[in-house]
């Protein structure tokens, strides 16, 4: 056996160990996709205005309108796309198990999470909010440190973790499902909902009897939503995070710009400045 040979098989053995690649090629999951004619993504069903049911039962958001776009410039119709509806524990499984192609289900960004599942781009700046009942007379994160007000939200570290930094004395009640959360604080069960921005300030909008609280936000600064996948298919995530690129930056910034203003009623970050020729 020729050295150059041997070589070229060690070489390629140890970047295969390097980045977690098979030592065989495998079909991406692009091909794969190709071939069924039909994107499946994991979404929620009760995140308005991101991805809920409206009352005519049809599946709708800003995050459904961007899955379908990806549907178009893959396979040419925004229509060839089969939604899986999950739940807060059930969105990593589903694209961890091959079930879901991709899912795009107000996720954020946290290291944790980005050592089990490959996240791409962001394709929305977000952040964590507090929303008050406005009969409690909250005005604070310090007003509602108080041991007879309870804060609930989405049932997961990140959440936990900001309720005893931020609000120790506050009771605590943890729910899987986003819709669980609005019921609870509409019925009084609790006084408050830790939840994404965009989504807090769409139940404000909705509801005259909640107020958005601002300091959690101040506090925390900004944080990034972004769809997920199974790690180790680089094809499958470069075309992913190209078309979201795409979205936020590039040739299909007036396409994401109008999902924007359809469902956040104003305009979304600049694109890129565009330097032209020194004069």
């Amino acid at each position: 056996m020729k050295f150059k040979q041997v070589r070229r098989w060690v070489f390629a053995f140890v970047l295969a160990i390097a980045f977690g690649l098979p030592a065989q090629a495998q079909e991406s999951r692009l091909d794969v996709v190709v071939k069924r004619d039909k994107l499946i993504v994991a979404t929620y069903s009760t995140a308005p205005p991101l991805a809920f049911t409206d009352e005519k039962g049809q599946l709708v958001g800003f995050e459904i309108d961007l899955a379908r776009l990806i549907a178009k410039d893959l396979l040419g119709d925004p229509n060839k796309i089969e939604f899986m509806i999950v739940q807060s524990e059930g969105r990593f499984p589903s694209v961890l198990s091959g079930r879901a192609d991709f899912a795009i289900a107000a996720t954020t960004i946290y290291p944790e999470r980005a050592a089990k599942v490959a996240f791409t781009t962001p394709y929305m700046d977000s952040g964590v909010a507090v929303i008050v009942r406005r009969d409690a007379n909250v005005r604070s994160l310090a007003d509602l440190n108080n041991e007879k007000f309870t804060i609930t939200g989405q049932n997961n570290p990140q959440n936990a973790e900001r309720a005893k930094r931020f609000v120790p004395k506050a009771k605590t009640l943890w729910f899987d499902n986003p819709s669980e959360l609005l019921l609870a604080v509409k019925s009084g069960r609790a006084t408050a909902m830790e939840t994404d921005v965009p989504i807090a300030d769409y139940f404000a909008l909705q509801n005259k009897d909640l107020v958005v609280l601002p300091d959690l936000v101040e506090k925390l600064g900004v944080a990034n939503n972004a769809i997920f996948m199974k790690p180790g298919d680089f094809t499958w995530w470069l075309f992913l995070d190209t078309v979201v690129n795409e979205m936020r930056y590039g040739s299909r910034y007036q396409e994401y710009s109008d999902l924007f203003h359809k469902w956040f009623g104003k305009d979304p970050p600049p694109q890129r400045f565009y330097i032209g020729k020194p004069k």
